[in-house]
């Protein structure tokens, strides 16, 4: 903590043991961190949240107020068309990745503004930095005309003035990141060359851990709306330490599907399991009587898989790569059936092959044994009449 005077935020595990959530917690002048926001992120295992990052930051006292959000949906690699790498995935192209975007949008509510937030480099130190703007008029004049009322409102209008922050690394080897205040130009051209001001420090990200507040220095901002912008910075914060300093894949919830061998894929009964089957169990089985209306399971949940329809690319390959597996799994089935019955074909025909020839074997027997009765009662006979 730089000085426990200044107001900090500590970025904590949420109370609610829930493993996508976290609670914002701040402390000043000395005293234990209390609980002043709720970070929430969606469930990664709901289908809706895959190949995107969500973040939404409420009230920690009352969880339906929510002050502003982040929907990042990135772009994906072009699949590529080598057929050496189709053919060492198993048939179908390498999965797209996504690409770290240059921008996002934090969404505020009440009064509803959106400020775009984009990505740069720093000139002079060439360190990665976070620009955005934020009007110094949010709210609408008290007036009785109807005039006025049917102008837009501060924050959309391009006349009203407005105040550029940053987001920059504190140095190359530094892990810490500084939000200031861009100078105002004293030129009267506006040029921003020469009687440039310095950059009014507002406050510092900690180790990505706590966010320190500068409130002398947040006194100089002309601002309006000077919680929107404590909105903003907390959410912008977030989003640099999570989608530029993590994962991809973690990040965007980009799921990662197994090539799954052949020993471990559940192979379908063919169809001589499936006569032998109805061979070993003769006794028909009592059908179920059908469920009441009231009882029958949605819809949506009798919908393969109760996934929705790809909506990107990572999805429409993650369905390719299913469809191309079970397209395989089919082709092997269908090789090691017709494998069996051939097998049980040249089975049957030895088998009869083998029956015949004991058949003859034993008529053979049959008329030796004839021919030597019929020598000996014969000459025994011939004996007899003479």
């Amino acid at each position: 903590m730089l000085d426990e005077n200044l107001p900090t935020f500590h970025l904590r595990p949420s109370s609610d043991n829930i493993k996508h959530h976290a609670s914002v917690q701040l402390a000043q002048h000395g005293a234990e961190p209390t609980p002043e926001y709720s970070l929430r992120h969606p469930d990664p295992a709901l289908p809706g949240s895959r190949n995107r990052y969500a973040v939404a930051l409420y009230d920690s006292y009352n969880p339906e107020v929510l002050y502003g959000e982040v929907l990042l949906i990135p772009e994906w690699t072009q699949p590529s068309l080598s057929q050496e790498e189709i053919r060492r995935n198993g048939g179908v192209p390498p999965p797209p990745q996504p690409i770290l975007p240059t921008s996002f949008v934090i969404q505020l509510y009440n009064p509803d503004q959106q400020v775009v937030v984009q990505q740069g480099v720093s000139k002079w130190s060439a360190t990665p930095q976070w620009t955005f703007e934020m009007p110094q008029r949010s709210f609408r004049q008290p007036s009785s005309s109807c005039i006025d009322r049917t102008q837009s409102d501060p924050t959309a209008s391009e006349t009203t003035p407005r105040h550029r922050f940053k987001w920059k690394k504190d140095g190359k080897l530094s892990k810490d990141y500084v939000c200031s205040l861009s100078g105002k130009n004293t030129n009267p051209d506006g040029s921003r060359r020469k009687n440039h001001e310095p950059d009014i420090t507002l406050s510092i990200f900690k180790h990505l851990k706590e966010i320190t507040m500068y409130e002398p220095n947040l006194a100089r901002v002309e601002m309006e709306d000077p919680k929107g912008l404590e909105i903003v910075m907390l959410l912008s914060a977030i989003v640099v330490r999570e989608v530029y300093n993590g994962h991809l894949r973690e990040t965007f919830n980009v799921s990662h599907v197994p090539r799954r061998l052949s020993h471990e894929t559940p192979a379908r009964k063919n169809s001589a399991e499936r006569t032998r089957v109805q061979r070993n169990d003769q006794v028909p089985q009592p059908a179920a009587p059908p469920l009441p209306s009231t009882q029958r399971p949605p819809l949506r949940e009798q919908t393969p898989n109760g996934r929705p329809p790809p909506t990107d690319p990572r999805s429409q390959w993650e369905l390719d790569a299913e469809t191309a597996r079970l397209k395989k799994q089919v082709e092997r089935e269908d090789r090691e059936r017709r494998h069996a019955e051939r097998l049980e074909t040249k089975r049957v025909k030895k088998m009869l092959e083998e029956e015949e020839r004991k058949a003859r074997q034993k008529q053979f027997e049959i008329d030796q044994e004839t021919e030597r009765l019929k020598k000996q009662y014969g000459k025994e006979q011939r004996q007899a009449l003479k």
